[in-house]
């Protein structure tokens, strides 16, 4: 009888915690952004990193870093607030410096719902990129002409000698090469090879601009060159005898539409000394401040006077419109104003302060520790009983 008891018991035990453990609720995965490059992708061009990420979501400050094929790195920090599905200046621009495969890689990404709860802590994202060269690839070598049939040399004189000295046979080939003494300069990213030849080993490659010595010009299209006291050979049509000034890159011009209008914070938000979120910090705003408004940036970006200096702020942060303020619930008045009594505290509500963590996985933690604790002392006292009767 004592062991159809117990094995009732139990059987209503392992019910109980099913139970207990299928209604607890679960807490939500995190929610990564996805990570996308597009651009110029070969060695000396522009691309861009951005991060999307879902628009119910709100973040602080992350960074994305590129790491190249050469081992350096290039990283952005890059400021945010709700979401990045079609919201402006959500990434970085950079240059690419060396060919190859390349990580990019957006690291300490934080994010919350709208009631504040974490869904990410300190999470990250990788892809890779493939950066292309574009060193400029020399014509193929022209097949040499042929030497005219020799004329009998004549009785020598110092004549002669001295127009000889012009010229200067390579037996490779045949090709002849005039001497000169003269300071070019490369028109593009080129390669220096030993030889005369596309095929030819390569001594190093040239940057656009790289100063050098021609010493001599041959009838193939080659010229021979001096690079830090070394001979080498570069196709003739990608030296130039002058260098190239520098193009002064000018900047772009943002039009700004002059306005003077009161404007309100939509949320609490960072003012910029300019219209970028690389711009450094020059105050902040609360939700429903006052600012006044003094341009319009074409660029999604607005102009404000705050504390007699002139800021920046995204235009989507402020409104024409004051933000509604959430009303204070107040006590409703009687006659008689009777002071609440707090209620006894459970023994579960107890775990839960002394647990102390974030009120989701608090709850989840208190709720199992206290069934278990429960389920725990039911199944020592069915098994004292059992015992006790048995004695």
């Amino acid at each position: 009888m004592n062991k159809k008891i117990l094995s009732k018991s139990l059987l209503m035990i392992s019910i109980m915690i099913i139970v207990i453990f299928s209604s607890i609720p679960k807490v939500s995965a995190a929610t990564k952004g996805t990570l996308s490059c597009s651009g110029d992708l070969k060695i000396g061009g522009s691309f861009s990193a951005i991060l999307y990420l879902p628009s119910d979501v709100y973040g602080a400050d992350f960074t994305i870093t590129v790491k190249y094929s050469d081992g350096s790195t290039d990283s952005k920090k890059i400021a945010y607030v709700n979401g990045f599905q079609g919201y402006n200046n959500t990434g970085a621009t950079f240059t690419a410096k060396a060919a190859g495969t390349a990580t990019v890689t957006a690291s300490g990404i934080n994010l919350s719902d709208s009631s504040g709860n974490s869904l990410e802590s300190n999470g990250s994202t990788s892809i890779n990129i493939t950066i292309a060269d574009n060193t400029v690839q020399q014509p193929p070598t022209p097949t040499p002409t042929p030497d005219p049939t020799p004329t009998p040399p004549t009785t020598p004189n110092n004549n002669n000698n001295n127009n000889n000295n012009n010229a200067t046979t390579n037996n490779n080939d045949k090709a002849t090469f005039s001497d000169v003494n003269e300071t070019v300069y490369t028109t593009e990213r080129v390669n220096l090879r030993k030889n005369y030849s596309t095929s030819s080993e390569k001594i190093s490659t040239l940057s656009k601009d790289t100063k050098l010595t021609r010493t001599g010009i041959s009838s193939n299209g080659w010229s021979r060159v001096n690079y830090n006291g070394q001979t080498g050979y570069i196709f003739s049509q990608y030296l130039t005898a002058k260098a190239e000034a520098p193009k002064e890159e000018k900047p772009q011009e943002i039009k700004i539409k002059e306005v003077k209008e009161t404007m309100y914070a939509s949320q609490n938000c960072n003012l910029r000394k300019s219209w970028s979120t690389d711009s450094e910090k020059a105050g902040y705003l609360t939700k429903g401040q006052e600012i006044t408004r003094t341009g319009i940036v074409e660029n999604g970006w607005s102009r404000l006077e705050y504390k007699g200096n002139t800021v920046y702020v995204k235009s989507s942060l402020i409104s024409k419109e004051k933000p509604a303020e959430e009303p204070e619930e107040k006590p409703e008045e009687s006659e008689q104003t009777t002071e609440e009594i707090p209620a006894e505290k459970t023994e579960l509500q107890i775990l839960q302060e002394e647990i102390g963590v974030l009120p989701e996985v608090g709850n989840n933690v208190a709720t199992i520790t206290f069934s278990l604790i429960t389920v725990i002392a039911l199944i020592v006292s069915l098994i004292g009983l059992y015992y006790i009767k048995r004695m």
